[in-house]
């Protein structure tokens, strides 16, 4: 049986506990996530520093995208943010380089109680991970649109996405748990605990 301890504070502890994960913990989620979410979806000037910005971010993702798929075709050039191929081809938009579940990702372990040192890891890391994951799924997205085209839409719109969502829950879980706050309890493995 796994039961939450209150850092030997009794029930209080486990009670205030309870409340952190009840309301605390997601309104703070929810506050970073929205103040994340807005920064990246602002409908910027065009003329703007930060639509520029995020245009050369979306060029540099298609660039790296590129360059893991030119080692399949040869073919392929990157022209700012699209993936051009002989057969296919992809434009890199906002929403394609999965910062919605990275967002979501960053908001839930930023407000999760850890230890500074594990989330200055854990954060940073999630970003890292699924940029990983997603340049893959971006490679699968060419794949299919050369060689299975019906397959495009669907795996795009639907399995693709869950995927992007299966594997940031799976970084959650193996980020937090049975993690250590230095106020917020602890995790002890028995039947009985005092």
């Amino acid at each position: 049986m796994l039961l939450l301890v209150a850092n030997g504070r009794g029930s209080r502890g486990l009670a205030r506990n309870r409340a952190f994960f009840r309301f605390q913990y997601p309104l703070l989620a929810a506050a970073v996530a929205l103040a994340l979410s807005a920064l990246y979806s602002y409908p910027y000037a065009s003329n703007s520093a930060m639509a520029a910005g995020l245009q050369a971010y979306l060029s540099w993702y298609a660039r790296m995208v590129g360059s893991v798929i030119s080692a399949i075709d040869s073919h392929v050039v990157v022209s700012g943010n699209r993936i051009i191929g002989p057969m296919f081809s992809m434009s890199i938009v906002q929403t394609c380089d999965a910062m919605d579940v990275a967002i979501l990702l960053v908001a839930a372990l930023a407000a999760f109680p850890m230890p500074l040192r594990r989330r200055a890891v854990a954060v940073p890391g999630s970003v890292l991970f699924l940029m990983l994951i997603n340049i893959a799924r971006l490679c699968v997205l060419y794949w299919l649109g050369v060689h299975a085209p019906g397959w495009f839409n669907r795996t795009h719109e639907t399995l693709a996405p869950l995927f992007l969502v299966a594997c940031a829950v799976a970084f959650f879980l193996g980020a937090t748990l049975g993690a250590k706050g230095s106020s917020r309890g602890r995790l002890v493995q028995g039947s009985q605990a005092s």
